[in-house]
């Protein structure tokens, strides 16, 4: 009884086969590289808080003090959002929760008491605008706050209060 043969490795196939896949793998790989050595200027979600009233929002504070506004992607950069004054188009101001280094744990709480922040970790106070801590920049489109959370317009850029 014949038996039959089964599939012939051809070695020159082979060889051309692996060869195109090392070198499939090395444009992949340098593809890679050069896609993350450009990651500072890949950016995920928001560049920035925008369509909130300040009108609303001015009165929000008044009435409930300043909004901290947690950050749920990774917890790295929680900020403040505080308003002095009572004009809405003007005393605004944004801030990291935080010292730059510190850990959560070390967010900045607010006293309506004494209006003024302080930090748990190192019992240092800062004023109600924040200053002391790093600071976002905060412009008005017309009506409308917008947070410049990555520091990427200009006071230019936008025509200010109108309502």
């Amino acid at each position: 009884m014949p038996v039959a043969k089964g599939p012939k490795f051809n070695v020159r196939s082979g060889i051309l086969f692996g060869g195109l896949a090392v070198l499939a793998a090395i444009v992949i790989g340098f593809v890679a590289i050069a896609l993350g050595s450009r990651s500072n200027t890949l950016v995920l979600g928001d560049t920035e808080f925008g369509s909130i009233s300040a009108t609303n929002m001015s009165a929000e504070i008044a009435e409930n003090g300043p909004i901290l506004w947690p950050d749920i992607a990774n917890g790295s950069r929680d900020i403040w959002l505080q308003h002095t004054g009572d004009n809405p188009g003007e005393g605004w101001f944004a801030f990291d929760a935080r010292r730059t280094g510190e850990g959560r744990e070390c967010n900045v709480s607010w006293s309506a008491a004494d209006k003024n922040f302080t930090d748990p970790c190192s019992g240092d106070v800062f004023p109600e605008d924040g200053e002391g801590l790093p600071q976002i920049p905060v412009y008005i489109d017309e009506i409308n706050l917008v947070i410049d959370i990555n520091g990427i317009h200009e006071a230019d850029d936008f025509p200010g209060f109108t309502g």
